[in-house]
């Protein structure tokens, strides 16, 4: 469905000359991607008001989106899973977060930060057959998704002053992070692909 929409919304456009067919493809890609995450993002915006958890949705894109695209990890195959692998993780943290609380929640950034640190500089970045690495890209991939594990880090530690329930959902991505990298791995593993 999202193909048909992209094909439409481009030959539009190169019909009116604002596009050029001979890049069509990279287009249609573009704007695949582009209504992928609107979805993803509206199915988003659903669940915070469905569950009244404005917080934890927010801070758990924020946190989890930019390191994931660095990181690597579990992709899935069509675009439909893709929005129902991420509206469960979303449930998730949105539940885990009203649970977590009393010590378990001053102690699961410790645990979630150490974790995800240790699995993202061992693994991270990991390849899908669909997001194929080459040697600069992955030193590049490697380094920034380092960068940014090390500054959300920074993060959780001053909203562990703050504010302890925005700490537990960053180490909640955190932990759903390193789960989706090491399902990746997994994944690479058994298809025989080689790591970057």
């Amino acid at each position: 469905m999202l193909q048909r929409i992209s094909e439409n919304i481009v030959s539009w456009q190169i019909r009116k000359n604002l596009l050029k067919d001979d890049q069509r493809a990279l287009y249609l890609y573009a704007y695949e991607v582009l209504i992928n995450q609107i979805i993803n993002i509206v199915v988003a915006v659903i669940i915070a008001v469905i569950m009244r958890a404005p917080m934890p949705v927010f801070v758990f894109l924020a946190s989890y989106i930019p390191l994931r695209s660095y990181c690597g990890g579990y992709h899935a195959k069509t675009n439909g899973v893709c929005t129902v692998v991420s509206a469960i993780l979303i449930l998730i943290v949105c539940l885990l977060e009203k649970y977590i609380v009393g010590t378990a929640a001053l102690f699961l950034p410790v645990a979630g930060f150490l974790i995800s640190g240790i699995l993202i500089y061992i693994f991270a970045p990991v390849p899908d057959r669909n997001k194929l690495l080459d040697e600069e890209e992955t030193r590049r991939y490697r380094l920034k998704s380092r960068q940014l594990w090390l500054a959300e880090v920074i993060a959780g530690g001053i909203f562990w002053f703050v504010s302890i329930r925005v700490c537990v959902v960053l180490a909640i991505s955190h932990l759903l992070l390193s789960i989706m990298l090491l399902y990746g791995v997994l994944k690479n593993s058994k298809m025989g692909m080689k790591e970057q």
